[in-house]
């Protein structure tokens, strides 16, 4: 296996001078039964319906819809909805599914208390001869102290995968794997490990036909931004595929599943252009014919990119760009005008280095190697990371609480949710009251680490008031990172741990009262 994905495959014939060539790219469209709210985690249930997660006022449930001319139409419900219900795994035989189910309170019952804390767990339920699901199990793996949810099945219906943040994962939340041993009884959940888990989040789970494990992940080094989805052969050792452009984006992208009988895929993105929070993508190939003059023998390429802010993913306009080879040689520089862009014709299969500076910002650089074909790269954009701005020693007066999270975790504890829980309240009470966080760490980790944890704490947050039936068009947030600490504790200084855990924050404040 290659450790490239190849989205263009090449048929080249010559013709009058020419080399006229027949590429094969990935198209991706937007499907019609996405609205204003969220729709993710498609599954195939046969060749021609999915069952995918549906948002409808602050609640998910599963649906089905059939689809038709590259959509999806005739969305209805899949399963008698009994709290939240998302992302569904079927049997080779299609007979006995296994879906992802919010439950409420200490004793992991599925009764709905809207007061309760919630969390995920897995479910099995069997048709019936009629038609109908029911006879619904919990898996004994479930916990009432950890998450367990996104689950999918191998080949051969004996393996069952899921992401969970059980003790023992390597990060934030990880890829498990149990097998199903028959008569209800299934073994105990082993992690995929470090090829696979990192310290992030490693969510969705997906085996194809040939044994191909594809999952979501902002954790790895290669990550484009947001969550990339990812592919590895559970067969050998090989190295971690990651797919390019446009099946990753510089948003959230997860929930991959391809069918070989159709070569038809679904994904599920947060990307701009998209008519909700989350939206459901077809994919396939289509073929698009492009000429090239024959006897032009030089190869080069168009490099292209955007400058964003690392903590909203705001474009910078109007900062320099400086292109330079393997040994620090300036090749061109480049001012970005309003619309942040920028680009460069460069040469094939060679190594350079992008820095962009801007004027209050931390300098950040980016290291790329070309291929060996003509044409446009795909877009290769810079993240800028503002420089520390010292608070006043007081927090804001106009914030009503605080969430706690341990050092460098992201996984929401009952025990700091006290006040976010009152706020709950008063938001079902109150429906025009909406609420904005703003996520801060200390200095300690690395600064792009520690601006992805306050991104991923966040939507934590966002996820956990979704369970609690809030919808999301009410909820916001500002990732901050290290960048703005109330003491002088920078990454220059030491500091006592109080110290740091002053500056180790997440507030909101709700609005609208």
């Amino acid at each position: 296996m290659k450790k490239i994905i190849m989205l263009v495959l090449v048929l080249s014939q010559f013709i009058n001078g020419f080399s006229q060539r027949t590429i094969k790219e990935w198209k991706v469209v937007n499907l019609s039964v996405n609205n204003g709210s969220s729709n993710s985690a498609a599954s195939f249930y046969g060749d021609n319906q999915i069952v995918f997660s549906s948002e409808k006022d602050g609640r998910f449930h599963l649906y089905v819809g059939s689809i038709q001319n590259d959509d999806v139409k005739d969305k209805k419900p899949f399963i008698e909805a009994k709290t939240m219900e998302m992302s569904a795994a079927f049997t080779s035989n299609e007979n006995t599914v296994y879906f992802t189910r919010s439950v409420y309170g200490k004793e992991n019952t599925v009764k709905y208390n809207k007061d309760k804390a919630s969390r995920i767990a897995i479910f099995k339920a069997t048709k019936s001869s009629n038609g109908k699901w029911g006879n619904e199990i919990s898996m004994p793996f479930n916990s009432n102290k950890y998450d367990v949810g996104h689950p999918a099945l191998s080949p051969d219906n004996t393996k069952l995968y899921f992401s969970s943040n059980m003790p023992g994962t390597i990060g934030k939340t990880d890829i498990y794997v149990v097998d199903i041993l028959g008569n209800g009884e299934y073994s105990e959940p082993k992690n995929l490990g470090k090829k696979v888990n990192t310290t992030g989040n490693e969510l969705y789970p997906y085996v194809d036909k040939n044994n191909r494990l594809s999952f979501a992940s902002n954790g790895h080094s290669n990550n484009m931004g947001g969550l990339d989805i990812y592919l590895y052969s559970l067969n050998s050792d090989e190295d971690l595929l990651h797919f390019d452009s446009p099946i990753n984006s510089k948003s959230d992208d997860f929930s991959y599943v391809y069918n070989y009988n159709t070569k038809r895929g679904f994904l599920t993105s947060n990307r701009s252009g998209g008519k909700g929070q989350d939206d459901i993508y077809i994919f396939f190939e289509e073929e698009k014919e492009i000429k090239e003059n024959k006897k032009d023998k030089t190869c080069s390429q168009e490099l292209i990119g955007t400058v964003y802010l690392n903590a909203t993913q705001e474009v910078i306009p109007f900062a320099i760009i400086t292109l330079k080879d393997d040994n620090g040689n300036v090749v061109k520089t480049f001012a970005t005008k309003k619309d942040a862009k920028f680009k460069f014709n460069v040469k094939c299969g060679t190594s350079y280095k992008i820095e962009a500076t801007k004027l209050g910002h931390k300098t950040s650089e980016r290291i790329m190697v070309t291929n060996g074909q003509n044409g446009v790269i795909g877009s290769k954009n810079i993240f800028l990371t503002k420089k520390v701005e010292v608070a006043s020693s007081k927090e804001k007066k106009d914030f009503i609480g605080k969430v706690g999270f341990e050092y460098n975790k992201t996984n929401l504890e009952k025990r700091y949710t006290y006040e976010l829980d009152k706020a709950i309240i008063k938001m079902k009470k109150n429906k025009k009251i909406t609420i904005h966080f703003e996520s801060h760490t200390d200095s300690r980790a690395e600064t792009d680490f520690n601006m992805e944890l306050s991104v991923e704490r966040i939507r934590v947050l966002k996820e956990y008031l979704g369970f609690n039936g809030i919808y999301r068009k009410r909820i916001t947030g500002d990732a901050f990172g290290e960048t703005k600490p109330l003491n002088r504790c920078t990454k220059e200084v030491e500091c006592t741990e109080s110290e740091y855990l002053l500056n180790r924050r997440t507030t909101f404040v709700l609005k609208g009262e």
